[in-house]
C-alpha cells in the first residue's frame, strides 16, 4: 500500500486485505461462532460498507484520486521494506506462549507499522484514514494470531468503532473541503499560528 499512486488501489487493497482477513477468521472459527460472527462483520463493514462509502465520498468530494506523499516512492517502498524487516525481527519476541497462530505477529506487527507509515507520509486526509484502517485491521490480525478471539461483544464492538470513525472522518474531510476548497493536510499547516 506504500507504494501505490492510485486512490482507488489503495481502497481496494484495503477491501482485499479486511476480505482476507474475514477469510482467516472463518478458517480459524472451528466451530466457534463468535469467530464466525466476528470474521461476517468484518467482511460486511470493512470489505463492503467502508470502501463503498469511500469511494463515494472521493466522487462527493470531487477530488484528484491521485496520492500525494511527502515521501518519494523508492524512499516509501524502502522505509515500508525497513519496517516489514523490523516488525519480523520483534515480532517473534511478541508471540504468546500457546498463541493460536504465532506465524501472523510478525505480519500483523508490519501491517500495523505499514499503517503507521501511510498515515504520517501522506498528504490527502483520505490516505490517512485508510492509514489508520490497515493500522486497525493489524491490530485485529494481531487478536486473532494471539487469541482464541476476543469476545464477541468486543470485537463487534471494535468492528463498529472503525466504521463509525470512518463516517466521521468523511464528515470531518467534507466540511474541510467545504471550507478550504482542498482536503490537504500539507496545506493546513501553514494555517498554525
Amino acid at each position: 500500500m506504500v507504494g501505490r499512486k492510485s486512490l482507488d488501489a489503495l481502497i481496494r487493497l484495503y477491501a482485499l486485505q479486511s476480505m482476507l482477513l474475514a477469510l482467516l477468521a472463518f478458517v480459524l472459527a472451528e466451530g466457534e461462532q463468535h469467530f464466525v460472527l466476528a470474521g461476517m462483520a468484518l467482511l460486511l463493514l470493512k470489505g463492503v460498507l467502508i470502501p463503498r462509502y469511500l469511494f463515494w465520498l472521493l466522487e462527493r468530494l470531487g477530488v484528484s484520486h491521485e496520492v500525494e506523499s511527502y515521501l518519494s516512492i523508492p524512499l516509501s517502498l524502502l522505509l515500508g521494506g525497513v519496517l516489514v524487516g523490523v516488525g519480523f525481527r520483534v515480532g517473534s519476541a511478541f508471540v504468546l506462549e500457546g498463541a493460536r497462530l504465532p506465524e501472523a505477529v510478525p505480519v500483523a506487527l508490519s501491517l500495523i507499522l505499514l499503517g503507521m507509515l501511510s498515515m504520517v507520509s501522506r498528504k490527502k486526509a483520505v490516505t490517512q484514514v485508510l492509514g489508520f484502517l490497515a493500522l486497525e485491521n493489524g491490530v485485529f490480525l494481531l487478536a486473532l494470531a494471539e487469541t482464541h478471539g476476543l469476545p464477541l461483544f468486543i470485537e463487534l464492538g471494535v468492528a463498529l468503532d472503525a466504521f463509525a470513525a470512518v463516517v466521521l472522518a468523511g464528515v470531518l474531510i467534507s466540511r474541510i473541503r467545504a471550507i478550504f476548497d482542498h482536503i490537504d493536510t500539507a496545506r493546513m499547516r501553514d494555517l498554525k499560528g
